[in-house]
C-alpha cells in the first residue's frame, strides 16, 4: 500500500508527539481562529510556527508532493478568481510591462491572502493528524466534552477518531484504484464523465467495504461505548511548549490591534 503523509497519524518519540492531545486541539483552535481573523503579519508567524513543528515531528515534504500540488493549484485558482471580480476599468487592470491583464491587483492581493490563510489552517490540521494517535483524540474530546451527557460526548468523540483515521485509508484506496485503472488503460479516456464513473464506482464500492471492516474489526473487539481511556496529564513540559507555540503570535496580534 502507498504511504502518503498527508492527513495520515506516523507514530514518532518527538517533543511534538508527545504533547498533551487537549493541549494540541487548543492550539490547533487558536491558531485557525488568529489565521482567519488576524493580520498576515500573525498569520505569517503562525506558518512559520508550524513549519518548525511540522519539521521537528519528521513530516517529510517529499510524500506530500501530490496533495501539495492540488492545494498549489486551488490556491492559483482563489487568487486568480477573486483578481478577476474586481473592477473592469482600464486603471483597475494589472500592467506587466506593455500588456494589461484583466485582473485587479488589489483583487489579487486579497486572493492572495485568503489562500494563504487557508494553506496554514491546512498545515495546522496536518500536524494535529500527524502527530496525534486516533484513541488520544477520542480520550482528550472525551474529556473536553465533559460537561454533555456521558453518551454523547462518547458518540461525538468515537465519531470524529474514526474520521480521522478513516480519512487517510480513503486516500489509500484511492491512490491503488487510480493506479490500477491507469494501469488497464482507463485513465487515457478523454471524457471525464467516462473517467469519473470508472474511478469513482470502484471508489465507493471500495469505500462501503471498508467501512464494513471497520464495523465487523470494532464489534469483535467488544467495542463499547465508554471504553478504558489512556491516561491524560498535562505536565510542565506541555504547558511551556503550548505557553511557546501560542504567545508570540497572540502579542503580536495584540501589539498590531493597539496601533
Amino acid at each position: 500500500m502507498r504511504e502518503l503523509e498527508f492527513f495520515h497519524y506516523h507514530s514518532g518519540a518527538s517533543i511534538w508527539h508527545r504533547h498533551d492531545p487537549r493541549l494540541k486541539l487548543l492550539e490547533l483552535s487558536l491558531w485557525s481562529i488568529m489565521a482567519l481573523a488576524s493580520s498576515p503579519e500573525v498569520m505569517g508567524v503562525i506558518a512559520l510556527i508550524l513549519i518548525v513543528l511540522l519539521g521537528i515531528s519528521g513530516t517529510r515534504i517529499s510524500r506530500m508532493r501530490k496533495p501539495l500540488v492540488f492545494w498549489a493549484i486551488m490556491a492559483f485558482t482563489i487568487i486568480l478568481t477573486a483578481g478577476s471580480s474586481g473592477g473592469t476599468g482600464s486603471a483597475d487592470r494589472l500592467v506587466i510591462g506593455s500588456c494589461s491583464l484583466p485582473f485587479n491587483p488589489e483583487g489579487l492581493a486579497r486572493g492572495a491572502l485568503r489562500a494563504a490563510r487557508l494553506l496554514t489552517v491546512l498545515m495546522a490540521g496536518q500536524l494535529l493528524s500527524a502527530t496525534t494517535d486516533p484513541s488520544d483524540l477520542a480520550a482528550a474530546l472525551r474529556k473536553i466534552l465533559f460537561f454533555l451527557p456521558s453518551s454523547w460526548s462518547s458518540s461525538l468523540a468515537t465519531a470524529i477518531s474514526l474520521t480521522l483515521a478513516f480519512i487517510p485509508r480513503i486516500l489509500d484506496e484511492a491512490a491503488i484504484i487510480r493506479d490500477a485503472a491507469f494501469s488497464r488503460g482507463l485513465g487515457s479516456r478523454r471524457s471525464p464523465l467516462r473517467r469519473m464513473v470508472s474511478l469513482g464506482l470502484p471508489m465507493a464500492e471500495a469505500t462501503l467495504r471498508r467501512a464494513d471492516l471497520t464495523t465487523e474489526a470494532l464489534l469483535s473487539r467488544c467495542y463499547s461505548e465508554n471504553p478504558t481511556l489512556p491516561e491524560l496529564r498535562i505536565k510542565i513540559r506541555d504547558l511551556l511548549l503550548s505557553l511557546g507555540v501560542i504567545v508570540p503570535p497572540s502579542v503580536l496580534m495584540m501589539c498590531i490591534s493597539c496601533k
